[in-house]
């Protein structure tokens, strides 16, 4: 009996051992990570996940359990797994932007951003990416300076372009990806797919390539899917020109920039009228944003509690008590469809711009007990903003 139990420990402990040779995954908050990476001297790597992500659970069963993606990442990474849809990896998934799932994010210890990518089908590309992520100034120096000759490969070319977006330099991805694109220049999904992550302005040669080939992308790509893609470019572009608070322009101007937008793209009514809504927000012109909100969710968003609670949140925009009523319809109409943290949290919110310090208590409460049950990561800020109720007369 002990030779077996011997036997057993031995087995056990042996197993333990190979299980560890991969990547080690720390847990713990956002801050304590941090707070670790820095005691230990250590860079952060965040796996940015879903649940329902095929090749998420692909890395997760065939690349990190890897003993060489285990020896180089363990070495020079604290390694965290982000669930982007629970607990505080929400809050993280905001903060970074993950485009698609797999996303690799890597930080330094302050959670500064260094280096991302979107997926790794090997553990040879894994540590590649991690290489960079070491000393991604150095590797951005030598590429940028073959790339100002024109010397840079396929390869190189594409790794200077995931350097650049680490950094935020749109403009700069765009007018690499034109030039990687010479590489590539034909249509198909796959070719879709890299265009919605490097371009995103309507002004590049790649964008204009989709425009003038887009029969093909539809028969290749999916019309769906082009369309939507072209689309949301041009929106994009609408939104920076008009759709931001205090932006004081003149509605003729903005009624000519959508006339044009529409000789590119069809808009449904749906979109023009969140367009329009977008427009007199920030406009200030509170009776005119209330007709077109009215509008939008009498006919589209009276059953979507998502779509209720992104209206709820331009209340700040509304100052007269009949509209402020109306807003607590909206808000009661979210709830009755999903009693989340963030509908009920909608409705104080509306109460308290009614001077009903009591409901709004009722319901930041009824807020907080949501966020709890669900785990997702906004206790913190909910209870700010009752403690801002509390101190109200």
């Amino acid at each position: 009996m002990k030779r077996y139990i011997m036997m057993l420990f031995l087995i056990t402990g042996s197993v333990g051992k190979l299980c560890a040779q991969g990547i080690e995954f720390n847990h713990g908050s956002w801050a304590e990570i941090k707070a670790r990476a820095k005691q230990e001297n250590k860079l952060i790597f965040l796996d940015f996940y879903t649940v329902w992500c095929a090749p998420c659970k692909k890395m997760a069963m065939e690349v990190f359990p890897l003993p060489a993606a285990g020896a180089f990442y363990n070495k020079h990474f604290m390694n965290v797994k982000v669930d982007a849809e629970k607990g505080e990896g929400i809050v993280l998934a905001k903060t970074y932007r993950p485009s698609g799932y797999p996303t690799l994010i890597f930080t330094d210890a302050e959670g500064k951003q260094l280096y991302r990518t979107t997926g790794a089908e090997t553990a040879e590309e894994l540590i590649k990416h991690g290489k960079i992520a070491l000393n991604p100034q150095e590797d951005y120096e030598r590429l940028k300076d073959l790339y100002a000759k024109d010397e840079l490969e396929k390869n190189d070319l594409f790794r200077y372009i995931i350097i650049l977006k680490a950094k935020d330099d749109i403009k700069g991805v765009n007018e690499a990806f034109d030039r990687y694109f010479k590489y590539i220049n034909r249509p198909g999904k796959d070719v879709l797919e890299l265009m919605k992550e490097y371009v995103s302005s309507s002004n590049s040669a790649t964008f204009k390539y989709l425009q003038s080939h887009k029969n093909e992308f539809y028969r290749l790509a999916g019309k769906k899917e082009t369309d939507a893609y072209l689309k949301g470019i041009l929106l994009k572009e609408l939104s920076a020109q008009f759709f931001y608070y205090g932006k004081n322009e003149p509605l003729e101007r903005y009624l000519a920039a959508k006339a044009a937008l529409k000789q590119k793209v069809s808009l449904t009514e749906k979109e023009e009228l969140g367009i329009d809504k977008s427009f007199y927000s920030n406009a200030k012109d509170e009776d005119h944003y209330m007709e077109k909100a009215s509008m939008l969710v009498k006919k589209y968003s009276y059953h979507n509690d998502e779509e209720l609670s992104m209206i709820l949140g331009e209340a700040y925009l509304i100052k007269k008590e009949e509209h402020l009523r109306q807003f607590k319809k909206w808000a009661e109409m979210a709830v009755s469809l999903k009693d989340n943290a963030l509908n009920y949290f909608g409705l104080a919110m509306i109460y308290d711009r009614l001077n009903d310090k009591n409901n709004a208590l009722k319901y930041i409460d009824l807020s907080i007990a949501a966020s709890k049950r669900d785990d997702d990561g906004k206790v913190e800020q909910i209870d700010q903003f009752k403690q801002q109720i509390l101190k109200k007369p």
